[in-house]
């Protein structure tokens, strides 16, 4: 009994040490790593090897149409939601106008997020360069964002690793290579 009492301080002593949880600092002190946590394409099946058009699509069941298309008529109208004009803003370069209104670009959603890159490049002076604007869009505002709580922030999700260079890339395509959910909304609009 005194040493399985020792066994546990232990543990909760390396996990305050560690910041571990203490489930996983006794299992490290059990001599066991932990089992490593779900990531699309690296530890489990990659749901959405698309990356932007396997996400972006229609969810009736909750009543949300996240398809590219249908969120650029909206911008392109100037229905820009408070949240996203304000992460725009504030991934622009110094001096760009952001008035909340997107240019047409429907000849973009043959290539998304390439095309995306051809105003929205590393070097854009008069739009949000895409990496800055894509991660504050998807990563900032916790429980109120869809994407950290219905995908929580999966990184994986968008950015692929080639297990054979080491090198990441996010995969670009039209919006009709919608995954096997969009493939069969589109055929039911």
């Amino acid at each position: 009994m005194r040493v399985r009492g020792g066994f546990i301080v232990t543990a909760a002593l390396l996990a305050a040490v560690t910041g571990l949880p203490a489930a996983a600092a006794d299992t490290a002190a059990a001599g066991s790593p932990p089992a490593p946590r779900a990531m699309p394409g690296l530890t489990t099946a990659d749901t959405h090897p698309g990356a932007c058009v396997d996400c972006h699509i229609a969810y009736p069941e909750r009543g949300m149409d996240a398809r590219l298309s249908v969120q650029l008529a909206r911008w392109t109208r100037g229905e820009v939601d408070p949240r996203l004009l304000r992460q725009a803003r504030a991934s622009a370069p110094t001096g760009a106008a952001i008035e909340g209104r997107h240019p047409e670009s429907t000849d973009s959603l043959g290539d998304i997020p390439g095309a995306c890159l051809e105003c929205h490049g590393a070097e854009a002076r008069e739009a949000p360069p895409f990496a800055g604007l894509i991660h504050l869009v998807h990563l900032d505002g916790g429980a109120q964002n869809h994407f950290v709580t219905v995908f929580q922030g999966e990184c994986t999700l968008c950015h692929k690793l080639d297990g054979r260079t080491g090198r990441w890339t996010v995969p670009s395509g039209p919006e009709t290579r919608a995954g096997p959910e969009g493939a069969q909304q589109a055929a039911r609009d």
